[in-house]
């Protein structure tokens, strides 16, 4: 079985979110297998499952797995934390009710978590069905449901050469409704970015988690688009007029489909050219 090495694993798997460009492999019982892209490295593959916590207000939780060398490298990632980056960490590990790793050493940025462990936890979180960090003050545990499938899966992908990986797995073109939301998602994202735009971080969360499954998508589009967003025409940032319709298309974009979304923008741009006040 082919493993990242250590170091490529750090640096691909502790990102806060994949950049784009993963090849993917098998999806299973809720989580996505991908091949990362080529590198310096050469390439290798990872597990990632997200999902919100109908008891947590739906709260984002996310879990990224990989096996690098004789260990394997996990970051966990959850909305409402607001680590420092680079904060060091040591907190006991439990699987289920046991205590898998006394003092396990984490290392935060914003709302994620990534440590390396002993691959030999693998074949206890295989019979765990949850994996809960003992913070001070609180819990964190997250559903492990699905965890053998998918290791399954990634030992598979592991063992299968790249280049038979990105040949088969080859996206096909987006639906026009995809490539056009992502579009406008893209826009809206260089605005929160480079504007003052009141947004809260649970929608931050929610729209960047939208925004990165549309990316996905998007294959060789994503760099053309890409490329027109940053090259868009000044003003770049709304005015106080239209402050407002943002935040909605904002909204919009978190909650609808691609389909719907696009919809309600359609009908917005209709209404307005035909005189009418938006609908806010």
């Amino acid at each position: 079985m082919r493993h990242l090495s250590l170091v490529a694993a750090l640096a691909f798997i502790a990102t806060p979110a994949l950049a784009g460009g993963e090849i993917p492999f098998e999806t299973t019982k809720g989580w996505d297998i991908e091949r990362s892209p080529p590198g310096p490295n050469g390439s290798s593959c990872l597990m990632s499952k997200t999902y919100k916590d109908p008891d947590d207000n739906d709260a984002v939780n996310a879990l990224v797995f990989a096996l690098a060398d004789d260990k394997a490298v996990m970051t966990f990632v959850y909305e409402h934390w607001t680590w420092d980056k680079n904060e060091k960490i040591r907190v006991p590990l439990m699987l289920d009710k046991r205590v898998a790793i006394a003092k396990s050493a984490w290392t935060g940025d914003g709302t994620s978590l990534t440590a390396t462990v002993p691959a030999t936890l693998v074949p206890n979180m295989l019979a765990a069905k949850k994996m809960i960090l003992k913070l001070d003050g609180a819990d964190a545990d997250f559903d492990l449901a699905g965890f053998p499938e998918a290791y399954e899966s990634l030992r598979r992908c592991d063992a299968t050469p790249a280049q038979i990986v990105q040949a088969a797995k080859r996206p096909a073109t987006p639906p026009e409704s995809h490539i056009k939301t992502f579009y406008l998602g893209s826009m809206v994202e260089a605005a929160i970015k480079e504007c003052d735009v009141p947004t809260n971080g649970r929608q931050r969360t929610a729209f960047d988690a939208k925004l990165a499954v549309l990316r996905k998508e998007m294959g060789d589009i994503e760099a053309q688009i890409r490329d027109a967003v940053a090259k868009r025409p000044e003003p770049r940032c709304p005015s106080e007029k239209d402050a407002p319709k943002l935040l909605v298309t904002i909204q919009d974009f978190i909650d609808k489909s691609p389909d719907e979304f696009m919809a309600a923008v359609e009908k917005r741009a209709a209404d307005e050219a035909a005189g009418q006040p938006p609908k806010l």
